[in-house]
């Protein structure tokens, strides 16, 4: 099944997306009585029987009121999670592409964990705003893996019952803040500030429930900037996958219902390119990934 949310930034609700139309989450709850009615997505996964719930309303659409997908806006399916993580360094590809700039790297010994602000969440279609702190502006298509129970101290094997979904994400980064290139040790990198600008986590269209997926087949991902394909591959290219990353987290922090982590980036970013083509204002940046969907964000200037 998929879900959104759906309406203007900050007022999003929830809601069942099946072909063109969307069927409000919170009337399809309280016409079931399937549990206290909710409307905000984070609250649907944080109720227990989430998933039986679903079973429950999906007939019930063919007799509830339509929105038409095109008549709003789409937020990120989770647009408030607690937390919003990223595996960093975490694919071969991303690895070998850095070498003839920064020379061989092996890869990390356990995963390299990174987060980005809440704040820089938006939906699939928005814009992606340019900062004025930064030149270089990048893109990294990213697996979104949205948890969907308290997750805490699990094994590998465990994983897969705790995850709700997946969605399309686009890791965008200001580089030179990043990498504080400001500063002549590069050990005062700053990550979370370069990552965290508004705008800077594009991702949606939807929450696929993770029951639409033969578990372990890869997910097929690109990335096309106006059109051209700047990175292809697919999440067989992940050092560390979902099952090693969402078990590994789990044990240094609790994980919790909505919370999201993006796997990894393959090769292709502006960065490592020869010569650089860091994003710039007008150009359109979409992510796809195979069977999960496609985001589409139009770079504009930071007003």
């Amino acid at each position: 099944m998929k879900l959104v949310s759906y309406g203007p930034l900050g007022q999003e609700r929830a809601g069942v997306l099946q072909g063109e139309n969307i069927f409000d989450l919170e009337q399809l709850m309280a016409k079931s009585g399937a549990g206290p009615a909710v409307h905000d997505m984070r609250l649907f996964l944080e109720t227990p029987t989430w998933r039986s719930m679903l079973d429950k309303l999906a007939p019930l659409t063919s007799s509830s009121p339509p929105i038409a997908l095109h008549s709003v806006r789409l937020g990120s399916p989770v647009p408030c999670p607690r937390k919003l993580m990223i595996a960093g360094a975490n694919t071969y590809s991303h690895l070998a592409e850095a070498k003839p700039l920064l020379g061989k790297i092996d890869p990390p010994n356990q995963p390299m964990v990174l987060a980005k602000g809440t704040n820089a969440i938006c939906g699939p279609y928005d814009d992606l705003i340019l900062p004025k702190q930064t030149t270089k502006l990048d893109y990294e298509v990213e697996l979104g893996v949205i948890i969907g129970k308290v997750t805490d101290h699990i094994s590998e094997s465990e994983v897969k019952h705790h995850i709700a979904g997946f969605t399309t994400t686009n890791d965008v980064s200001a580089r030179d803040v990043q990498l504080a290139e400001y500063e002549s040790n590069t050990f005062f990198r700053v990550h979370y500030l370069g990552k965290s600008f508004n705008t800077f986590a594009p991702m949606g269209p939807a929450l696929v429930t993770v029951d639409e997926y033969e578990w372990g087949k890869p997910f097929g991902l690109v990335t096309k900037v106006n059109g051209e394909v700047r990175q292809s591959s697919d999440t067989d290219d992940l050092i560390y996958g979902i099952e090693a990353l969402v078990s590994y987290i789990s044990h240094h922090m609790t994980l919790y219902p909505g919370d999201i982590i993006q796997t990894g980036s393959p090769a292709g970013v502006a960065f490592f390119m020869n010569p650089q083509r860091f994003l710039q204002v007008g150009e359109v940046v979409t992510c796809e990934i195979e069977g999960v969907g496609t985001i589409s964000n139009k770079v504009v200037s930071e007003k």
